[in-house]
């Protein structure tokens, strides 16, 4: 794994009060091995403090139908990834898309991770199904098709964990895919300067990910398990991926509120 990145001064803009990131819990895994971890929306909360300690967080328990009452209000919504299935949809899960298109139509910042990427593409006019390489666990190498302003510091090619059926199929319509693969080639994508999404995770860790694997290898198979066990020990770019989330909010909120 990286060296962690330490907090960086922000840019020459500060905002008028502490910024207000909002995070939405999507995953509905209640079971023994989750409950071994922190919960999917303190794991984004916990590494987006190591870059922004400043800034004020809440999580929401979407999964349970917990959204906060104003879609409008927070500067920014981080959705968390889950077991559950965008191809599945659930009473929960549209409430939440409701939200995510009040927010994208009033230009307000929207950032994806696996689940939460898949999600927001469907609520937008894309389309996601189950990947036609089966499970993707380990670690998964983004090739990013351009540099922008927020990636700083640059990288032509990001590595996070991954552990994904279901992907994005085609992107939402206005978006720009940002980069992928070729088990994902829609791997993360953006729309205008207010929704950046992953299907990767940057808040899960490698003692997370060996749990994981030691847990639920036999639901995997053999060659999933052979290829994730060689793949996460490698190296990754979490702590870089969360400087660039924290740096897109912050010039998301210098834009001009609209798509």
């Amino acid at each position: 794994m990286s060296e962690p990145l330490a907090p960086t001064p922000h840019a020459a803009w500060q905002p008028p009060q502490p910024v207000r990131v909002d995070v939405l819990l999507m995953n509905t895994d209640r079971s023994a091995f989750a409950q071994r971890h922190p919960d999917d929306a303190q794991k984004v909360i916990t590494a987006l403090q190591a870059i922004r300690p400043d800034w004020a967080y809440r999580a929401w328990a979407a999964r349970d139908g917990e959204l906060p009452p104003d879609t409008l209000t927070a500067d920014a919504w981080v959705l968390t990834g889950s077991v559950a299935s965008v191809t599945q949809p659930e009473p929960w899960m549209e409430r939440a898309a409701d939200a995510l298109r009040q927010r994208h139509a009033a230009g307000r910042t929207l950032v994806g991770l696996c689940f939460g990427h898949q999600l927001i593409a469907q609520a937008l006019g894309g389309t996601v199904g189950r990947s036609a390489g089966g499970f993707r666990l380990g670690v998964a190498e983004t090739a990013l098709a351009a540099q922008e302003p927020w990636m700083d510091p640059p990288l032509s090619r990001l590595s996070l964990f991954a552990a994904h059926e279901d992907q994005v199929q085609q992107p939402p319509p206005g978006a720009r895919v940002l980069g992928g693969n070729a088990f994902c080639p829609v791997s993360a994508y953006a729309i205008g300067q207010h929704v950046l999404c992953t299907q990767y995770h940057p808040e899960l860790t490698r003692p997370f990910m060996r749990d994981l694997l030691a847990t639920f290898g036999h639901k995997f198979g053999a060659p999933v398990v052979a290829q994730a066990a060689g793949e996460i020990e490698q190296p990754v770019d979490a702590d870089t991926f969360m400087r660039w989330a924290a740096q897109f909010i912050e010039r998301s909120l210098q834009a001009p509120a609209s798509p």
